[in-house]
């Protein structure tokens, strides 16, 4: 009886926090980006998993050290965006803004959100990472992160 309180008390603070035990291969937001992002002025998609193999690899790449690239796949212009290791989990990046400057410019704003001061954490070392999609393949892009 008392072996199985433990993990009946883990499980309920999993459940109750909307946390998994198991973590994702891939942080998705928790939260439509719509919800999120400031009115832009130009098209641009937040892409999830699973991805085309080139962004996988630029991913895997921009993941631990932080940074940006732009992968052309698919007809699309890919910005992959790496925020570097966290402390925790709970961390976001998010997509302030995209506008277009140009017939082939971008600027995409983005900035670090941090978990809300006293909010449960699991506590893991994650990798917050963004990838957006841009309908023009010629895309020359400019990342601005704050």
């Amino acid at each position: 009886m008392f072996t199985m309180f433990p993990g009946l008390l883990l499980s309920a603070a999993l459940t109750l926090t909307g946390v998994h035990p198991m973590p994702t291969p891939h942080p998705t937001p928790t939260v439509a980006p719509a919800e999120e992002v400031a009115p832009v002025d130009a098209q641009y998609e937040a892409v999830a998993a699973p991805y085309p193999p080139a962004v996988q690899d630029a991913l895997s790449k921009v993941r631990k050290t932080g940074g940006h690239t732009v992968v052309r796949a698919k007809g699309k212009s890919y910005v992959v965006i790496g925020a570097g290791q966290r402390p925790t989990g709970g961390y976001q990046l998010v997509a302030d803004q995209v506008k277009r400057t140009g017939p082939h410019g971008f600027t995409v704003s983005v900035h670090v959100k941090a978990p809300a001061p006293g909010a449960m954490k699991i506590q893991v070392i994650s990798y917050p990472t963004l990838v957006i999609a841009l309908p023009d393949q010629q895309a020359q892009v400019t990342v601005q992160m704050r």
